[in-house]
């Protein structure tokens, strides 16, 4: 599953181009998926979009570039797309699916979309652990099923979207 680009061989200009032109694009996967109201009033089912641009990155770039990316898109969809209290749930959320993630790229026994899948469980299962530790261990247990559920059924449909792109974008640098 890993054809890495090596982004050692870019040019610091280039290198910041990519990382901001997957910066915008995890922004505006971010503001798409606020737009699509979803048939369920459990809190925090999201369709994961930008969690699209943080697995092709980690597929593409690797682990330390995807952790990069993983935190401007919390940080500034946060900022720009809810309030700031939602910031320590989007951020558990994000680190551990991004962990998960990273070791199930590297270990190249996982597919795409079965990586997509443990990493919208595992952003769920995030969330849920704040929820937890500074709500209510009750109310993170009763949603525990539904955004099981939903993490895991967002997580293979974002798979595939990402799964599609990888084939249709070349994956090594183009230098000149």
């Amino acid at each position: 599953m890993t054809d890495q680009t090596d982004i050692s061989q870019l040019s610091p200009a280039r290198r910041a181009a990519l990382y901001g032109a997957l910066t915008a694009l995890a922004l505006v996967a971010g503001y798409v998926e606020v737009l699509v109201p979803l048939p369920v009033t459990v809190p925090g089912v999201k369709l994961g979009l930008g969690n699209a641009i943080v697995l092709f990155a980690l597929v593409r770039l690797g682990a330390r570039p995807a952790a990069f990316l993983m935190l401007a898109k919390v940080l500034c969809t946060t900022l720009l797309f809810a309030n700031p209290q939602m910031l320590v749930f989007s951020l558990a959320g994000g680190v551990l699916s991004w962990a998960v993630m990273a070791v199930a790229v590297r270990s190249g026994i996982f597919s795409v979309v079965a990586t997509s899948i443990l990493g919208g469980i595992a952003h769920n299962a995030g969330q849920l652990l704040m929820v937890a530790l500074l709500l209510s261990p009750q109310v993170a247990l009763v949603n525990a099923p539904v955004l099981a559920v939903a993490g895991t059924i967002c997580g293979a449909a974002i798979g595939v979207l990402v799964r599609a792109v990888l084939a249709a974008v070349p994956g090594e640098v183009r230098h000149g």
